[in-house]
């Protein structure tokens, strides 16, 4: 876990050089590409916020040996929101008036983004998203606020159709964290089940910090499921995972993407075996850009890196790629930047934003096995 004495850390290059990639519009940059970060240091998201905090600084320092942007390095101002969307908004208010920042990163929790992301847009300052997954964050009708990774109905929904229409499996049941974080992707999976001609045998709800799930686990034995979707965060998953086996539950375990971390196999044991999870990146793949990622992660961390440090890091070289479209680091050239912004090459496949701001792109499945995250498909 990161340390607290880093909560609000100011990071200035030194490395100059030339700018990094090339693009087809004059850049008249007259002060470096500053960024301000906000993710979760502290409180409950803080296992997520540390790979995100992970994955931009890498994206930092790379972007900066290379040469920054327009001859100059990029500048970061990072501010540890708390888990808290109150803290969220005041990172925001801070990093804009204060630090006088050009985009902002983050977060990587849902309910924090959802916050900042309304007063980015009165600020007229883009914010982009590699990590947070709530289909209502753009869904908000906010010109500032663009997504990279896709949305948790997005994955949950993919993977579903997947093993309903791949490997027919059609009846499912879904156990899920009793809050929009759960209910939201999980509705939206249900309608393509019934879509499908599949059928949702049973839909139970738990509250967060909840550790005894054998009441809801009893009447999902009961429907007799080919799978089990549990949509939460680990904590409650991994017990879970580990209840379902003590009551000899056979049905196919998937986990939303937010669980596809090592911290749920580390705490649900080898009850973690086998559950799949969707994913937009893992690592294991064989194309140069993944492969350097992942190799230069594990040398500077010393662990493996999944796809919230991915997304955390792609959403750097986006906002770099969008000051280049856009012709300059203020936030207007980046906002206009990120409207031309069609097919960029990212490890979570080609950033192509819809008419909300969202990307959209393909799903790989995770699975855990010997308890190591490993590619399934």
């Amino acid at each position: 876990m990161l340390k607290r004495n880093i909560v609000v850390t100011t990071f200035c290059a030194v490395t100059f050089g030339t700018m990094v990639g090339a693009g087809n519009a004059q850049v008249d940059s007259k002060k470096a590409l500053t960024i301000g970060i906000i993710e979760s240091i502290s409180g409950a998201g803080a296992a997520y916020g540390e790979g995100h905090h992970k994955g931009t600084q890498l994206a930092r320092e790379e972007i900066n040996k290379a040469g920054g942007f327009d001859g100059k390095p990029i500048v970061f101002y990072t501010e540890d929101d708390r888990t808290d969307p109150v803290v969220g908004i005041d990172a925001v208010k801070k990093l804009v008036t204060q630090r006088k920042v050009d985009v902002i990163v983050g977060s990587n929790a849902s309910a924090v983004t959802l916050a900042l992301s309304k007063e980015s847009e009165k600020l007229k300052v883009p914010v982009v998203i590699g990590q947070a997954g709530s289909p209502t964050i753009t869904e908000q009708g906010y010109k500032y606020t663009w997504r990279i990774n896709l949305t948790d109905a997005q994955l949950d929904t993919k993977i579903i159709e997947y093993y309903l229409t791949v490997l027919g499996m059609k009846k499912i049941a879904f156990l899920v964290e009793n809050s929009d974080y759960g209910r939201l992707p999980t509705k939206a999976a249900a309608e393509k089940i019934k879509e499908l001609g599949g059928s949702v045998t049973a839909y139970e709800e738990y509250n967060v910090d909840e550790t005894d799930f054998e009441a809801q686990l009893a009447n999902i034995k009961k429907s007799e499921p080919d799978v089990i979707f549990v949509h939460g965060h680990y904590p409650e998953g991994s017990i879970i995972a580990r209840q379902l086996k003590e009551l000899g539950i056979k049905a196919q375990l998937i986990v939303n993407a937010g669980q596809g971390v090592k911290k749920f196999t580390e705490l649900a044991g080898d009850a973690s075996e086998g559950t799949v999870f969707p994913t937009m990146w893992r690592p294991g793949l064989a194309e140069d850009r993944p492969r350097k990622f992942e190799s230069t992660f594990e040398a500077k961390y010393g662990a493996e890196p999944g796809q919230n440090e991915a997304g955390a890091y792609e959403a750097v070289y986006t906002v770099v790629e969008a000051a280049k479209l856009g012709g300059g680091t203020s936030s207007t050239q980046i906002q206009e930047g990120l409207k031309r912004l069609r097919g960029f090459k990212t490890m979570l496949g080609p950033i192509n934003f819809d008419s909300k701001n969202q990307n959209n792109g393909g799903v790989r499945l995770g699975t855990f096995s010997g308890g190591k995250i490993v590619l399934l498909k």
